[in-house]
């Protein structure tokens, strides 16, 4: 998830993280926490502490509690739109520290200046899950059950 984040980190809003998430979650429940919040320290100790660190604490979370319900079904389409609203519902998410600091108005500013990263968020988060599920599932499941025999 690190490392991918910082290559892609030059494509505003283009991620592979709601993907792995997505994966990791469908195959170790809430243990893929484990790697949600490693991946959260790593992003902070390298970038710093912001208002983002906060919402990288339950934002990615909720992605994870989302999937859960549904990880035993393995369909390409509902994958690629969950992983596509989540990518726009990304900015909603990420507005709840703005709405405790400077109140509703600020909250809702942060939404509505949001809504163009929230755009190509959900256009990368769609075709990137739509391309890759179904081979990086099947890799990751073959590397699994060749590990943990």
């Amino acid at each position: 998830m690190y490392v991918s984040q910082v290559i892609m980190a030059p494509l505003t809003n283009i991620e592979l993280v709601s993907f792995f998430i997505i994966i990791t979650a469908r195959r170790f429940s809430f243990k893929s926490l484990i790697s949600v919040y490693i991946f959260a320290f790593l992003e902070i100790m390298t970038y710093g502490f912001h208002v983002w660190s906060i919402n990288y604490l339950y934002v990615w979370a909720v992605l994870v509690l989302i999937v859960i319900p549904l990880r035993k079904i393995d369909n390409v389409v509902l994958y690629t739109v969950v992983s596509g609203l989540f990518g726009m519902a990304f900015g909603v998410l990420c507005s709840v520290p703005y709405f405790i600091i400077g109140g509703i108005s600020t909250g809702i500013a942060y939404i509505i200046t949001g809504i163009s990263f929230d755009i190509p968020h959900c256009i990368g988060n769609t075709v990137l899950t739509a391309i890759l599920y179904i081979p990086i599932t099947k890799a990751f499941n073959y590397i699994l059950n060749k590990t943990l025999k």
